[in-house]
């Protein structure tokens, strides 16, 4: 069951590493779901000027998604050679990501919420 073996350049012992690529690609994903949301809602702009004119057509998500898993493919494959570096460039991107997605939902939830 050869086949069935994960690569020894893609194993990452540490569980801590291994759950900050996912909940970086997790949030990376929420963030273009909410700026999906609040951009073709009328509710708020997108920021980053190469994705601006893709927010609300057909391909944005599938954009964001796959550049968020090739991102964190990237960190995972080089995690084995530059551990330390990785780590420190996976958290300053989750903070970085979790900043903009709460707010985004600061805008969302007081901002539109509030009386005319």
């Amino acid at each position: 069951m050869k086949a069935l073996e994960v690569p020894k350049f893609l194993h990452i012992e540490s569980r801590t590493v291994r759950y900050t690529l996912y909940v970086l690609f997790g949030i990376i994903v929420a963030d273009g779901l909410l700026s999906q949301f609040l951009v073709t809602g009328g509710y708020g702009l997108e920021a980053n000027p190469l994705l601006a004119p893709l927010v609300g057509g057909e391909s944005f998500l599938a954009i964001k998604i796959s550049a968020a898993f090739l991102a964190t493919l990237l960190l995972w494959i080089k995690y084995n050679t530059r551990p330390r570096s990785v780590y420190t460039i996976a958290v300053v991107a989750l903070g970085l990501y979790t900043t903009i997605v709460y707010w985004n939902l600061f805008v969302f939830f007081f901002v539109l919420n509030q009386p005319v």
